[in-house]
């Protein structure tokens, strides 16, 4: 990957991220339970670290013609607090299902671009950004898996795998 791709593949990260900002502070505003307001407000925070941590990747490929030797930061989308989900209503679900394609979108991208990057440094970023991802889509999944088994248990309703 020539400077070049490097920087418009950055770019086109910090732009995903931005509107992983946008639509979960979008969800955050709309959420009726406070354990999705909270959820939401804290993936649109992650997200703002993610646009951080992107912007000085950025600035180094654009001001020192190389990828700066940096990782990103951790997180925990869901925090320590114990968080009722229980009464999430439709709308809060099928965002919860939106998020973890985003996730999951942003984790195959940083998989292709680390796969397109020949500088060490620049595909253990986009490998360490895809891990990252990977994990908020995991967390995601699991929540919605346990919203779903809740549900059926309320139904009455227990489903063969």
């Amino acid at each position: 990957m020539k400077l070049e791709q490097a920087i418009a593949a950055v770019q086109y990260a910090l732009q995903m991220e931005k509107q992983g900002v946008k639509f979960y502070s979008e969800k955050a505003e709309i959420a009726t339970n406070p354990a999705a307001k909270d959820l939401f407000t804290g993936l649109a925070n992650m997200e703002e670290q993610h646009v951080e941590y992107l912007s000085r990747i950025l600035r180094h490929l654009e001001e020192e013609d190389r990828f700066v030797d940096d990782n990103p930061p951790g997180d925990d989308i869901f925090g320590k607090a114990e968080r009722e989900f229980s009464e999430l209503d439709f709308g809060e679900i099928a965002a919860l299902r939106m998020a973890q394609l985003l996730e999951h979108d942003f984790a195959e991208f940083y998989r292709k671009a680390a796969e397109s990057t020949d500088d060490p440094i620049g595909k253990r970023i986009y490998e360490n950004l895809s891990q990252w991802e990977l994990g908020h889509e995991k967390a995601i999944k699991d929540l919605l898996d346990e919203l779903m088994q809740e549900y059926w248990y309320d139904m009455g309703f227990s489903p063969l795998y």
